[in-house]
């Protein structure tokens, strides 16, 4: 257990939020910083492209690049960097962490902070239509807890879609100043270039950018996934622009067992595709039971089981969180399913591999 976990005091419940008030740490937002956008061409000519730079009607640059003697040129966004991390050394020095080095924030000039979002006006709507749909109940127990949301404030607007070249879509959530926290099976390890949107609804979203580096200890596939793995299916992506810095982020903390098999105040958010056949959505979950299980033999691989917990692929990589006095921490991120449970991957290792890659990319 993490310095931020306050023991094993479990989240704030209902009345604990009506009543008390939660003291986000505020950060000022850094000066801007150059932003790389890193492209890779693939060509059938040996010869170095030109390079040429001009300025849009609508404000836009535009990149113009020749290569003599090519008959054909692709151009694509650049993959992230992989780094991965043996598990043995992610729960090193957890013990030793600063008091807040892992905690939540939110920029000082932004107090917006809600404990619940905004429901969307389209929710009747969209139930109607998933309800026509055939939602098999081994993932979305009865009575489905989701609902559609729409909130820009603070922490809501802090879940990420994730994209990747094949059009899959995922979830994620900013965790960092320029961090996203998602699932490891959410990465194309092929590799490809990975894509975040904040808070995307619709075809929109307030802002994007790319992965340019991918930190894991697994490589977790939709192909490979199984027990063996599950535990480690979490990864953290550090992007090409600090959207943390104007949106705030989420903390990382360790499940303690001592919450297991009772429903508490977890929230949950996420995109799934039966909302929506695109996953263009945000729903909106609370109060479930987690129940932690140790599929492996290392110490700190953590999946956590619910049979109250609703899941439907999309929401892959999802934030499973509570809020604490100083704010909202996330103790797991949506993974699989089996024919009784629904799987979120947490543990020590998780909170160790967030930390890794907020120390070596602040």
């Amino acid at each position: 257990m993490d310095e931020n976990s306050n023991g094993a005091e479990p989240p704030l419940n209902e009345r604990q939020l009506r009543v008390g008030s939660i003291d986000v740490r505020p950060h000022e937002q850094d000066p801007p910083t150059p932003i790389t956008a890193s492209f890779d061409l693939s060509v059938d000519s040996d010869e170095k492209p030109d390079i040429a730079l001009e300025r849009t009607g609508d404000g836009k640059w535009r990149f113009n690049v020749v290569v003599s003697g090519s008959r054909s040129a692709v151009i694509e966004r650049a993959a992230p960097q992989l780094v991965r991390v043996p598990a043995r050394k992610l729960t090193t020095g957890l013990s030793k962490m600063k008091p807040g080095e892992l905690a939540p924030s939110i920029p000082a000039d932004r107090d917006d902070l809600a404990i619940r979002p905004r429901l969307s006006k389209e929710l009747r709507r969209v139930r109607g239509f998933r309800d026509d749909r055939d939602v098999r109940p081994t993932t979305v127990f009865s009575p489905d807890g989701r609902w559609v949301y729409y909130d820009t404030r603070y922490p809501w607007r802090c879940l990420v879609r994730m994209t990747r070249p094949s059009g899959w879509s995922g979830s994620g959530v900013l965790i960092g100043p320029r961090h996203v926290l998602t699932a490891s099976h959410c990465v194309d390890w092929t590799p490809g270039w990975l894509k975040v949107d904040v808070l995307y609804t619709n075809g929109s979203s307030l802002a994007s950018a790319y992965g340019t580096w991918a930190y894991y200890t697994q490589k977790v596939t939709a192909a490979n996934y199984s027990s063996t793995n599950m535990d480690d299916d979490y990864s953290v992506i550090v992007l090409d622009q600090r959207l943390g810095d104007r949106y705030g982020w989420f903390g990382t903390r360790t499940y303690s067992d001592s919450w297991d098999d009772e429903v508490l105040p977890w929230r949950n958010i996420g995109y799934p595709q039966d909302f929506s056949w695109t996953g263009d959505l945000a729903t909106y979950q609370r109060d479930f039971a987690l129940d932690e299980e140790d599929y492996d033999s290392d110490a700190g691989g953590t999946v956590l089981l619910s049979d109250t917990f609703d899941n439907w692929p999309g929401q892959s990589g999802s934030p499973v969180f509570g809020f604490w006095s100083d704010g909202p921490y996330v103790v797991g991120v949506t993974s699989g399913e089996s024919s009784s449970n629904n799987f979120v991957a947490g543990g020590d290792r998780l909170t160790g591999l967030v930390r890794r890659a907020r120390q070596e990319h602040p």
